[in-house]
């Protein structure tokens, strides 16, 4: 073989293991380029995290006045919710010295907040950081944009999934304001029982008891509210009701039957005992009041005969001295004659 040929065949060797050694290389050095340039899961773009990173080494030495700049310039970058709090995480591990810059993230990323989600991850941020005004303006916005009670009840419930007892206490109290009837109110004593929010619970359902007046309402509601296990409230509406009833015993001993019925059920002996008392006392006062009557009514028919008698008997009198004073026409002729012709003697 020529030396011509031999030169040329070692050449294309050569370019061949070049090539490929080339095409081995270029994803590797690639990989380690994004590896490097690339935080996982970060919401930040590539040039923020470059700065990040060129911050951090000022931050690790102790030049913090160094390094601020540098994060406000990421911080001013920074579009939405994710990435202002992305760059306040990464100030964590620096505590105190980067507090203030933490507080215009928090503050940056409120300004940015547009849904309900936003506004959660917000609160929560900020009082992990112990901003607490932030906190405050994140609750208040979300108090201030649910309006309807099923947005209410909803942010209560997301709220409290996520520990944000406060925020859930907060919604609540405004769907409160919003009840005007009794389903509604069945409904808000219902949500805060599953929520456990007992203290609204109970106050809706002793207004529900304060808005009735009736007994037979209100034996119906104690049925109704015993599922929610608030004896003190099932005992209120029996008293109330036992109270309104025996104003009027008499009248009133189906009523006062039906609390008694009603005690039975909700296991409330005390209560029964007392109205089946009532119910007894009513009954006996029933009796004597219809005793009474009666008793009036013989007396008032007695009083009209004896007047009714007097009245004859009077009449009888009138008539007896009418008749004793009556002259008779010949018993006066006869008189007459004597007077006109004197006795003679003989």
């Amino acid at each position: 073989m020529s030396p011509h040929l031999i030169f040329a065949r070692n050449l294309l060797l050569a370019c061949t293991i070049a090539i490929s050694v080339a095409n081995f290389s270029v994803p590797i050095a690639a990989n380690a380029a994004k590896s490097k340039q690339y935080w996982v899961d970060s919401p930040l773009p590539v040039e923020s995290q470059v700065a990040l990173e060129r911050a951090g080494k000022y931050l690790k030495s102790g030049k913090y006045d160094k390094a601020r700049p540098i994060i406000i310039s990421a911080l001013q970058s920074a579009n939405d919710v994710p990435k202002c709090l992305a760059i306040a995480q990464y100030t964590e591990p620096y505590a105190f010295p980067m507090m203030e810059i933490r507080r215009q993230c928090c503050v940056k990323a409120l300004e940015l907040c547009r849904t309900e989600d936003d506004y959660l991850l917000m609160a929560l941020k900020a009082r992990k950081y112990q901003f607490f005004e932030v906190t405050r303006s994140a609750i208040n916005k979300l108090i201030e944009n649910a309006k309807t009670m099923p947005q209410l009840y909803e942010l209560a419930k997301r709220a409290q999934e996520v520990a944000l007892n406060d925020v859930a206490h907060l919604a609540m109290e405004k769907a409160y304001t919003g009840l005007k009837t009794q389903d509604d109110a069945f409904a808000f004593a219902s949500t805060c029982k599953s929520l456990g929010i007992d203290d609204l619970m109970r106050k809706a359902i002793k207004q529900m008891i304060d808005d009735e007046d009736e007994s037979i309402p209100l034996c119906d509601l104690t049925l109704n509210i015993q599922r929610y296990g608030m004896r003190d409230e099932t005992r209120y509406a029996l008293k109330k009701a036992l109270d309104h009833t025996s104003k009027d015993l008499p009248t009133a001993t189906q009523e006062m039957a039906k609390i008694s019925e009603t005690a039975r059920m909700v296991n409330e002996p005390d209560v029964k005992a007392r109205a089946e008392y009532f119910v007894k006392k009513g009954n006996l006062m029933l009796r004597q009041k219809e005793q009474a009557e009666v008793d009036e009514r013989s007396a008032r028919a007695a009083r009209e005969r004896a007047s009714l008698d007097a009245a004859r008997e009077a009449d009888s009198q009138r008539e007896q001295s009418a008749g004793f004073g009556r002259s008779d026409p010949s018993n006066a002729n006869t008189q007459t004659q004597q007077n006109s012709h004197p006795s003679t003697g003989y």
